[in-house]
């Protein structure tokens, strides 16, 4: 018996209100931070009672339009199963949140048998809406996106680091990068990075072991942008943390080969 496919112009509409919403109401705790209970979960990894609150909210409110719809969310974990998975990460970039820094996101995305076809990121400082559909493109508030022309020796590569990984294989990474004459920075939310890369404000994101949460709608926005990606998910579930490649064509040689050239990643 064949299962239906899922409407992805219904999820694609319900998304967007869905991650609209939710960045508003991470805007309000943003504003008022010094409230706030913040743990830790790990060195440098920071959780906030705004991060548990915005993923229930905007659980909430797909569940209640798709209910038959799987969720796995960074603070809350899985709830379901089937081929239809909504990812998320109701603050990506928490430890810019929790201390003032204005580059952090709401991120949503869907998976449907284990491929990204949608992507939401909510940038509420700046009130940007970044959304795209597998084989519709991207946008950023309407506006389409296409990823940046720029040569190597005028790009910017955004490198992803967590003290789960080797310093060493970041700083040989980064080396390798300005050996090339590409410029690096590490900004401290993978998701807005992603979008950066789909908007042509980035030329590359990289981070060579990352959870799908981070990650899951910024490489919908980037591909749908004509960046080069990786198949993060490879035909597995969503429960998943991978290394991410996205850049800009003429950038992801560069790239690939400075990560070649690095120490290789030993597992912790």
């Amino acid at each position: 018996m064949t299962t239906n496919a899922p409407d992805l112009g219904a999820r694609h509409e319900a998304g967007l209100r869905a991650t609209r919403e939710a960045g508003l109401a991470a805007l309000r705790h943003f504003e008022r931070r010094r409230e706030l209970a913040i743990e830790s979960k790990g060195l440098q990894d920071f959780v906030s009672a705004a991060d548990r609150e915005v993923e229930r909210l905007i659980v909430d409110t797909l569940s209640a339009r798709f209910p038959a719809d799987a969720f796995l969310g960074e603070e809350h974990g899985q709830a379901g199963s089937g081929r239809t998975c909504w990812v998320i990460d109701p603050i990506d970039g928490t430890s810019n949140f929790v201390r003032g820094i204005s580059f952090w996101c709401v991120s949503v995305g869907l998976l449907v048998d284990n491929v990204p076809v949608l992507g939401f990121i909510h940038d509420p400082v700046r009130d940007e809406l970044f959304a795209a559909r597998r084989g519709h493109g991207a946008t950023c508030n309407g506006r389409p996106m296409r990823a940046s022309e720029a040569e190597p020796s005028a790009a910017r590569v955004n490198l992803g680091f967590s003290f789960g990984e080797e310093p060493r294989r970041f700083a040989e990474t980064m080396g390798g990068l300005l050996a090339r004459g590409t410029e690096f920075c590490r900004l401290g939310s993978a998701a807005m990075a992603l979008a950066c890369v789909a908007d042509g404000r980035l030329e590359g994101f990289w981070q060579p072991r990352i959870k799908s949460w981070d990650v899951c709608a910024g490489l919908v926005l980037a591909a749908e942008a004509g960046a080069v990606v990786d198949d993060f998910f490879a035909g597995e579930g969503p429960v998943r943390q991978n290394a991410c490649f996205a850049a800009a064509p003429r950038v992801a040689p560069v790239l690939r080969a400075a990560i070649a050239e690095a120490a290789p990643f030993q597992r912790a």
